[in-house]
């Protein structure tokens, strides 16, 4: 099984592994930073160095974690070297954690919660539960998470038992369905503001995320809103 770096290090940009196994166009390590992408956020992309040679990951393998790529596959056992495209890793762990930001003051101030979103560089969409949610208060949402970055409140994951998790209202904000084969749930927790389910990478501070800027908002449906955010550069 291949041991998951992003998960307590999401800043983990170069990393050493050993190839366990390699399939079709996929290479399988004993051990990896690369987010094999889930939750909104896409898998990352990077280069892994066998020897003199680099070969170029397009893309990740949820299933098993196999890094994809389109260059000769090295040899089982061989030592090599990871490198993701921390540019646009960085920029997805900001967009991430906005995205929670966001959540958080929805579901704080309304009670709504999340029911889709898709996160790109510096720019994202969200699905909130709402049955009625005006252009203005959509404004007044991300005005309000611009105040809580401003704060610049730290960022921390765990993990906790899944009785814990099961009994915490504020936590189930999503089906218990997605959790079932678990015995830990990692969490990511805003200080003293929000915490919520979550297997991503993210920062470990909001002033890294910057300032949020509403873009676009539409109505899906009855009880789906849909807000496009873009970010600027970070504090």
């Amino acid at each position: 099984m291949t041991q998951l770096l992003y998960l307590e290090d999401p800043y983990l940009a170069m990393f050493s592994a050993q190839v366990i196994d390699v399939r079709n166009n996929e290479i399988i390590l004993d051990r990896t930073a690369f987010y094999p992408g889930g939750g909104g956020q896409p898998a990352d992309t990077g280069t892994i160095k066998d020897g003199e040679r680099e070969l170029k990951i397009t893309g990740m393998n949820r299933e098993d974690s196999g890094h994809i790529t389109e260059g000769e596959l090295p040899q089982i056992g061989a030592e090599v070297v990871g490198i993701i495209d921390w540019e646009r890793r960085y920029k997805l762990m900001r967009t991430h954690t906005a995205v929670h930001v966001i959540s958080g003051v929805a579901y704080n101030e309304f009670g709504v919660t999340i029911t889709g979103n898709q996160l790109y560089e510096a720019k994202a969409r969200l699905d909130l539960s709402f049955e009625n949610l005006s252009h203005n208060m959509a404004e007044s949402i991300i005005e309000k998470s611009n105040r809580v970055i401003d704060k610049d409140l730290e960022v921390k994951w765990y993990y906790i038992d899944k009785d814990d998790f099961l009994k915490n209202k504020n936590l189930m904000r999503v089906s218990p369905k997605l959790y079932e084969k678990y015995n830990k749930i990692r969490v990511v927790e805003i200080v003293n503001f929000d915490v919520q389910a979550d297997g991503g990478t993210h920062v470990k501070h909001l002033h890294e995320i910057g300032e949020i800027n509403i873009e676009k908002y539409q109505s899906k449906g009855k009880k789906n809103k849909r807000i496009y955010i873009s970010l600027s550069d970070s504090k």
